[in-house]
């Protein structure tokens, strides 16, 4: 990531319709609700079908934002009618059991496909099937 005190970078690929959120590091509460909403408003605003959750660098997601994510921000996500979601596993243990915990509770509602990577090309390349040529550009940064 070219700018190391991001928690959040956002980017677009707009022929394949997709979102990626780059998380890093332990992310303060606001910064992700606030990176988590921006996602659905760019998703609205463009029409992203598809978001890839990259949190390969991202640390554990406090208990409060996991329950946020599933009773206030996972709503959201459902009306926006996105096809496929990808999670770039994080290497930190504490990351990836929150994320579990929520996938499992939300995965009876979710509509998408969901699946896992280990790195971002494999994620990439599963969320682009079916589309055109990449063209990504950066949109929102948070510090």
């Amino acid at each position: 990531m070219a700018d190391t005190e991001s928690f959040l970078r956002l980017e677009t690929d707009r022929p394949h319709h997709l979102l990626v959120l780059h998380w890093q590091d332990f992310v303060p509460s606001e910064t992700y609700r606030e990176g988590m909403l921006e996602g659905i408003q760019i998703s609205r605003r463009e029409g992203m079908e598809n978001w890839i959750m990259d949190m390969k660098l991202m640390k554990v997601i406090r208990q409060a934002d996991q329950e946020w994510t599933i009773a206030s921000w996972f709503p959201q996500f459902q009306l926006l009618g996105v096809k496929r979601l990808a999670f770039v596993v994080s290497d930190d243990i504490f990351n990836q059991m929150a994320v579990s915990s929520m996938i499992a509770t939300l995965r009876p509602r979710f509509q998408a496909e969901v699946e896992y990577f280990q790195e971002l090309p494999a994620a990439l390349r599963w969320a682009q099937e079916n589309g055109g040529g990449s063209s990504v550009s950066s949109l929102f940064s948070v510090k």
